[in-house]
């Protein structure tokens, strides 16, 4: 009995007769289960192999290739900093650093984070240089003396 839902398993069959090869079905696949799933967690990847017959190592090879699959369970606020090369000429390299720091502060204290961090290519709004998102919050001119107020807005 598969741990995919019946519409998730309609999808993936979907996609397998919707292309030449099966293994070109792979990207959309993976979104589904993301969508579905939150994440591309180990047991899917076996399920694709058995169920599906998708070759473990094509999926594995898609999965860690592209950056918008995620291979961990993310966290509740997931933190996406732009670092294209405004964004860091605006500084985004120093406060990606104290968002690492911050984190790393957090759960010394015993705390789980809250936060995954996650650099992008661009937010589209480089007026607003450095950017991020807090999930689909955005917030422009971060800079290291304003960034551990606005990831303490979301610690409550």
């Amino acid at each position: 009995m598969s741990v995919f839902s019946q519409k998730l398993q309609e999808r993936i069959q979907h996609y397998l007769g919707r292309y030449e090869t099966p293994r070109s079905a792979i990207l959309p696949i993976l979104h589904e289960i993301q969508d579905e799933c939150g994440w591309i967690q180990p047991t899917h990847v076996e399920i694709l192999e058995k169920e599906y017959g998708l070759q473990r190592v094509h999926v594995q090879e898609v999965a860690s290739f592209y950056s918008m699959y995620r291979l961990e369970e993310p966290k509740p606020l997931r933190i996406y900093f732009c670092d294209n090369i405004v964004c860091t000429m605006m500084g985004a390299d120093s406060v990606m650093e104290k968002i690492r720091h911050h984190m790393k502060k957090t759960e010394e204290s015993g705390k789980a984070c809250p936060f995954s961090l996650t650099g992008v290519p661009c937010l589209g709004v480089c007026d607003g240089a450095p950017a991020m998102l807090v999930n689909k919050e955005r917030h422009l001119r971060v800079s290291t003396e304003n960034v551990e107020d606005i990831l303490r807005k979301y610690e409550v």
